[in-house]
C-alpha cells in the first residue's frame, strides 16, 4: 500500500547530515534566520527555551525538535529579553567554529548542551512539501518517539564517523527513518495538528482520500471519486480536506502530480510523454500547459535548466 508520508519524505530526499554541539552557560541566546532547511535539535544536558512561531517552548534533557522550513527562531537560556544576554547570530557563529563545538554565555550559571543540525533536501519541491509538514515538532523526553530517535541519532553518528562501504546509502536511509519517526510521532503530541499532511492523515476519511491519490496519481480523480473511496459525501470530504490539509482535494492532486513530474524531469531518464502519462495527463500538450501554469516553465526547459 502506498504511504503518503513515506512518499513525501522520498521526494524530499534528505541527506548530508551536518551537526554541531552547542553549549551555553549563564545567560545566552542564539538566533537563526528563516531558512528552507529541515533542522533538528536534541537537548543532551540542562534546559533552555525555543522561541519560534506560536510562543516560547521549554526544552529539557532528552527533548527532540524538528523544524521544517522555519521562520526565524532563537534558542536561549531565558525567555526574558532583558536577562538572557546578547543575541548571537547562529549561522555566522556556527560557520566559524573549528571543532564543531560552539560555546556561549557567561561564566557560571546553569549549563545546557544541545546537539543541533540540519540536512539537505531536494530544492525543486521543497516549498510545496514543507508546506505539508508542521513547522515545529517537539517530542518530549521519555516518549516512545523521542527514545527511538535517540537510538537513530546514535546510529547516524556512528555511520557518519566511519568509513564503511555503502555509508552514503545507509546514512540516507537512516535520515529518512528519523524524519518519518519524528513526523508520525507528532500528532500524538498535539491536541490539534496544524493543517497539512499529518493533520490529513489523522482524519480517517481524509487519509483514505490521500492514500487513494498516492496509490494511483494517474487516475482521473474527481472529488466524487475520492469521496467514494473515503465513504463520505462529496461536500463533507471537500470541507474536511481543506480544513485538515489546507488544500482542496483537486489542488492537492495537482500539487502531487507536479511534484512527481519535477522529480522525473530532474532525473532526466524518461521522455516527457511518458512522464505526462505517469502523472495522469492524456497528452503531452495538456501536461505541458499544466506544468507551465504551475511552475512558470515548460517541461523541456525545466529539465534542461536542472541538468545544467
Amino acid at each position: 500500500m502506498t504511504e503518503p508520508l513515506a512518499d513525501v519524505i522520498g521526494l524530499l530526499h534528505p541527506r548530508v547530515v551536518l551537526w554541531k554541539k552547542i553549549e551555553g552557560t549563564g545567560r545566552w541566546a542564539l538566533r537563526f534566520e528563516a531558512n528552507p532547511d529541515i533542522n533538528f535539535g536534541v537537548v543532551t544536558t540542562g534546559h533552555c527555551w525555543l522561541q519560534c512561531e506560536g510562543g516560547p517552548v521549554g526544552l529539557t534533557k532528552g527533548d527532540f525538535l524538528l523544524l521544517s522550513g522555519p521562520p526565524a527562531f532563537t534558542f536561549s537560556s531565558d525567555i526574558d529579553e532583558d536577562t538572557r544576554g546578547d543575541v548571537v547570530d547562529g549561522e555566522r557563529t556556527l560557520a566559524g567554529t573549528q571543532d564543531n563545538h560552539l560555546r556561549l554565555g557567561s561564566e557560571g550559571g546553569p549549563a545546557v548542551q544541545l546537539l543541533a543540525g540540519h540536512f539537505a533536501i531536494e530544492p525543486e519541491n521543497a516549498d510545496l512539501l514543507l508546506d505539508l509538514l508542521p513547522t515545529v515538532v517537539h517530542l518530549r523526553a521519555g516518549t516512545d518517539g523521542a527514545g527511538r530517535i535517540a537510538s537513530l541519532l546514535e546510529l547516524i553518528g556512528d555511520e557518519a564517523g566511519a568509513d564503511r562501504p555503502g555509508a552514503s546509502l545507509v546514512l540516507t536511509r537512516l535520515v529518512e527513518v528519523m524524519l518519518v519517526e519524528a513526523l508520525r510521532s507528532a500528532p500524538a503530541t498535539l491536541e490539534q495538528p496544524p493543517a497539512g499532511l499529518l493533520a490529513g492523515l489523522s482524519d480517517p476519511p481524509v487519509a483514505a482520500a490521500l492514500h487513494a491519490i498516492h496509490a494511483n496519481v494517474a487516475r482521473p480523480w474527481t472529488v466524487a471519486g475520492l469521496a467514494a473511496e473515503a465513504r463520505i459525501s462529496r461536500s463533507v470530504l471537500a470541507e474536511r480536506f481543506v480544513r485538515r490539509v489546507g488544500l482542496t482535494p483537486i489542488e492537492y492532486l495537482l500539487s502531487w502530480r507536479m511534484a512527481m513530474a519535477k522529480r522525473a524531469l530532474r532525473q532526466g531518464n524518461q521522455p516527457i510523454a511518458e512522464i505526462a502519462r505517469m502523472v495522469g495527463y492524456g497528452s503531452t500538450s495538456a501536461f505541458s500547459t499544466a506544468f507551465s501554469r504551475v511552475t512558470g516553465s515548460a517541461p523541456g526547459r525545466y529539465a534542461h535548466q536542472r541538468a545544467v
